[in-house]
């Protein structure tokens, strides 16, 4: 049983005297990204150590990045497609995965 969602954080820690970010996650949705991206072809991201409960489930996570590739947006962008734009991302997108 992992934890409750109030319960579920994402910690990301940069230090001025390194070059790599600590990512520490109990969001189950957060480690699934982050696993996509140590999984990824050639990464720089990597799991670094896991957190467990008393009886043995994984509660959280810890990762590390190029400090570089952490970032703050100033405003959200929305993008408004036609439907034929749509099916042309999305072909895009096919054709990349293979």
């Amino acid at each position: 049983m992992g934890l409750i969602l109030e319960e579920q954080e994402t910690c990301i820690n940069l230090s001025r005297m390194d070059d790599r970010a600590q990512i520490y996650t109990s969001d189950t949705t957060m480690m699934t990204k982050l696993d996509k991206l140590v999984k990824a072809e050639d990464t720089e991201w990597k799991l670094e150590g896991l957190s467990k409960s008393n009886n043995g489930d994984v509660v959280g996570k810890t990762y590390s990045c190029p400090a570089a590739l952490i970032s703050f947006r100033s405003k959200r962008i929305n993008r408004t497609f036609t439907e034929e734009q749509r099916r042309a991302v999305a072909e895009r997108f096919s054709r990349n995965r293979l």
